[in-house]
């Protein structure tokens, strides 16, 4: 048996100048071993028990970068132990691993994949994301000319496609989980079912041993044109099927049905799998750790939480307030519902004060779009996506009007479908204004704007990444390309520019002007201090006006004049017959500015 390591210098396996550094936690083992290579080898060392801490390490062990091993824990005995079979265990910070089946092993990482020269770039500041929501493994390889293997892509696919995301104007991707998921045994889904938390998933790159050095070539060549990258975690639960950390160490203690030993002990029950036992300060570091690593050694720019409310509150505070301490420029997002009565495990909290997050998804902008949309309390509605204005922080909210996976994903209980097909398919004139309305909006709103793949191309149907015999609905990129996609792209990139442009549109400021709920008419103001000032018009309705003969409330600015800057309704983009003011200097009178307004279009005026 070595000695213990007599540094606490992290978990997992180490490389370094002078060998490679094990640590486990495995609290009720007797002894742990290490086989190396292939876990029909016999034990290669013992690990060493480190007094008082529940932790077996050994140091400077002579092995190379790309050495797979695996733990063999023989569990103690005695109260809800299991001793009668040594436990064969991957270990639980393995950075990568052979895949999601038990018997697969870890990889020992090359510490200079992490150490690499990075590009310049700097994270953008919180009220300048413009985020395009994807999937990794479903992006590329459906009528793009890009051949994928088992119908899933790769982290070096999805670098092809990065100069067409920051084409569309956007400077942050958000890559739903990484995370190993068991997309290799037939259940990829949407990855949010981790079967090692630490371990990216094996199907995303070209050999699994590449994966960490294929995800951080990624992370680098986004930030070399401009995106920045957030990563989606998942701290809430583990993965039903192929969960590594179930009874780790042999020891089954826990609740009836939930009886999985140390890492999820007492944890909060989900409907989607045991939560984590966050009530032990090792656990709590466990996911500490994780977060750290992303944003540390990988160099992301931000972390997307998972069903916040499912994870005890005091947990969440502990694990965020520590990022946000250590990495104050790091965009943290939480998926927050606190009165979901299924899933949370404590009261409401701030989420911003006392949780420590930036920002939160405003869960109700999807529904409020598509009921308003649909003709359901219209002005009010949209009143309540524009809102009030008063957060002086107006990043605090993720504003995702055409909706996120949660809307898109077929079979779900909502009926999952892409913003086009809630409204006719993208074969209907109807449906593709309302969805370039809803982007138009959306962009124009304070708050930080998200967009799901594939709704910038009016994608008809649903989004699926399981591919079977006959069944494929993967990003189309036939579709987004063709004679009805191409110019939904072109308001995408048109409009995400009219925000770059315009930095009143960014700011926290604006009101509401004007308000006409017999013609589902809403208007409001952007500013900022310097002047920028914007007038966005919203026509959520059958009316159309030309000749001017539409009367739009200045709230009392008749100064000026206003040009039209952006009409979602646009020949160029799709509209047929509709009207706009191209061209045109237009003066405020008897306080209205007088307007030709397409139906269900919106307009943008930049004061002059």
């Amino acid at each position: 048996m070595r000695a213990p390591s007599p540094v606490n210098d992290g978990m997992g396996s180490l490389l370094t100048a002078s060998g490679c550094r094990f640590r486990v936690w495995a609290s009720n083992a007797s002894r742990v071993q290490v086989v190396l290579d292939n876990i029909g080898n016999p034990p290669g060392f013992d690990l060493g028990a480190e007094p008082g801490t529940g932790n077996w390490s050994a140091d400077e062990v002579n092995i190379p970068a790309g050495t797979k091993y695996q733990y063999i824990i023989t569990n103690q005995g005695g109260p809800n132990n299991n001793n009668a079979q040594p436990w064969y265990r991957t270990d639980a910070r393995a950075q990568q691993v052979e895949s999601s089946a038990a018997t697969s092993m870890g990889y020992v990482i090359d510490p200079g994949i992490i150490t690499r020269q990075q590009p310049a770039f700097t994270t953008p500041a919180f009220g300048d994301f413009l985020i395009y929501q994807l999937h990794i493994g479903s992006y590329v390889g459906l009528n793009d000319g890009i051949s994928v293997s088992n119908d899933t892509a790769t982290f070096v696919d999805l670098g092809s496609k990065l100069d067409y995301i920051r084409g569309l104007g956007f400077n942050a991707i958000e890559p739903l989980p990484i995370t190993d998921f068991r997309c290799d045994l037939g259940g990829a889904g949407e990855g949010y079912g981790p079967s090692d938390m630490f371990a990216s998933e094996d199907w995303y790159a070209t050999k699994p041993e590449q994966a960490v050095k294929e995800l951080i070539a990624l992370i680098d060549a986004a930030h070399a044109r401009g995106l920045a990258f957030i990563l989606d975690v998942v701290y809430n639960h583990a993965g039903i099927d192929d969960n590594r950390y179930w009874q780790y160490d042999g020891n089954y203690a826990g609740n009836i049905g939930q009886q999985g030993g140390i890492y999820f002990v007492d944890g909060h029950p989900t409907p989607w799998g045991a939560g984590f036992a966050v009530w032990q300060q090792e656990v709590k570091d466990f996911l500490l750790d994780n977060a750290r690593m992303y944003l540390g050694d990988y160099g992301v720019d931000g972390l997307r939480f998972d069903a916040v409310q499912a994870i005890p509150a005091d947990a969440v505070q502990f694990i965020v307030q520590a990022l946000r301490q250590e990495f104050p420029d790091k965009y943290l997002i939480a998926e927050y519902n606190p009165y979901d009565s299924n899933t949370a495990a404590s009261g409401p909290q701030d989420p911003y004060g006392t949780l420590g997050f930036c920002a939160t998804w405003d869960l109700s902008s999807p529904w409020d779009t598509f009921s308003a949309l649909a003709g359901s309390d219209v002005v009010n509605l949209l009143l309540n996506r524009i809102g009030g204005f008063s957060d002086p922080n107006p990043w605090h909210r993720v504003n995702y009007l055409t909706g996120s996976h949660d809307q898109i994903y077929g079979g779900q209980n909502d009926g999952g479908v892409y913003f086009a097909q809630r409204f006719g398919g993208r074969g209907n004139g109807w449906a593709r204004a309302k969805a370039r309305l809803a982007w138009a909006l959306n962009a124009t709103l304070a708050g930080t704007p998200m967009l799901f793949m594939g709704t910038e191309g009016h994608l008809d149907g649903f989004w699926d990444p399981v591919v079977t015999a006959g069944y494929d609905h993967r990003l189309d990129w036939q579709q987004i390309g063709d004679v009805l996609g191409a110019p939904m792209q072109q308001m995408v990139r048109d409009v995400n520019q009219l925000r770059w442009s315009h930095e009143g549109l960014r700011s926290a400021s604006g009101f509401v002007v004007h308000t006409d709920y017999q013609n589902q008419v809403v208007a409001f103001k952007r500013y900022n201090l310097d002047g920028d000032v914007l007038l966005v018009v919203v026509n959520a309705g059958n009316g159309q006006w030309d000749g001017n003969g539409y009367g739009v409330n200045l709230a009392g600015d008749t100064s000026g004049t206003w040009r039209e800057v952006f009409n979602s309704q646009a020949p160029v983009y799709g509209g047929v017959e509709t009207v706009g003011n191209y061209g045109m200097a237009l003066s405020g009178a008897s306080g209205e500015l007088w307007i030709n307004l397409p139906s269900w279009g919106v307009l943008v005026f930049s004061k002059q």
